[in-house]
């Protein structure tokens, strides 16, 4: 299962979308808060997050994830339009990062490269 943590109701849809199509299961989730606490709960696979969403920001909940040794080694990706994207994908301890807008080869390859398969 792979978290999407976005709070355009659009680019959540799309990116699941996107991902079901090509055979993974995901959840969207709007805020930090509940991306933090399903993390928790569901261990995904993997994580795209945006920066800017709601309760807690993208960079706090990579932050947060990244410090905990049950969620430190779920791959985080940001998803973000923000052109400082590499900077602060970096310093917040991010996996990898997409630049919104994007282009689904680029999704699907990011998932492939670091979303273990499911057992």
């Amino acid at each position: 299962m792979i978290l999407i943590v976005e709070d355009d109701p659009q680019v959540g849809r799309l990116v699941a979308l996107v991902l079901q199509r090509n055979g993974r299961d995901c959840q969207v989730v709007s805020d930090g808060t509940t991306a933090l606490l399903r993390a928790k709960e569901m261990r995904p696979q993997m994580i795209f997050a945006d920066l800017t969403i709601k309760g807690m920001s993208g960079s706090a909940l990579c932050n947060a994830l990244k410090s905990h040794d049950e969620t430190r080694s779920i791959p985080y990706v940001v998803l973000s339009g923000d052109r400082d994207i590499a900077e602060k994908a970096r310093l917040c301890g991010a996996d990898d990062y997409l630049m919104k807008p994007f282009d689904f080869p680029d999704l699907i390859r990011l998932v492939n490269k670091y979303a273990r398969t499911e057992s």
